[in-house]
């Protein structure tokens, strides 16, 4: 069965993507025809990524994003726009779960680094793209069925990591 090409000619960025659901995500993308820009805190992930995904024939480009440092998350806009002169979709994967404490006993500087990656980088993230997304780009943020059933030891994460905000701009 071929491949429907729904994204031909659109360029998606998805950050965490160099395993997981991100990298399937980006594979998914790039296999329907976007330029598919792949992102993960390490460069060796990003290159073993990258070349697992041309191989398969996805136009990829692939930059070190840690999305909880603003100037990485700037980076990887700029270097999108510069590359490929758009975006048409964000994929908002990045989370991070420190700590398996309960939420009474989760650390402050847990708090912080939950904070940072699983809500204020999205958004910030969404901040330095609007700029670059036309009318009709997409903007997926992935959640985690945590954020419905939490099990004690996840609580904190799942409070980061809840569905149920949305966010949409005139301009999309």
């Amino acid at each position: 069965m071929e491949i429907p090409k729904r994204f031909k000619g659109k360029v998606a960025i998805v950050t965490a993507s160099t395993q997981g659901i991100g990298f399937t995500i980006a594979e998914r993308l790039g296999l329907e025809g976007a330029s598919v820009v792949i992102s993960s805190r390490r460069q060796k992930n990003v290159d073993v990524a990258a070349e697992k995904l041309r191989a398969k024939g996805i136009d990829v480009f692939a930059v070190v994003c840690h999305v909880s440092n603003a100037l990485q998350r700037k980076d990887l806009i700029d270097k999108t726009v510069q590359k490929y002169g758009k975006i048409d979709v964000v994929v908002s994967n990045a989370a991070a779960n420190p700590s398996v404490d309960s939420i009474l006993q989760t650390q402050d500087s847990v708090l912080d680094k939950l904070w940072e990656i699983n809500v204020k980088a999205t958004i910030l993230l969404l901040k330095d793209a609007a700029p670059y997304l036309p009318k009709g780009s997409s903007v997926v943020i992935i959640s985690s069925i945590a954020g419905y059933h939490p099990p004690a030891s996840m609580a904190m994460y799942g409070v980061t990591n809840s569905p149920s905000w949305t966010y949409q701009s005139p301009g999309w």
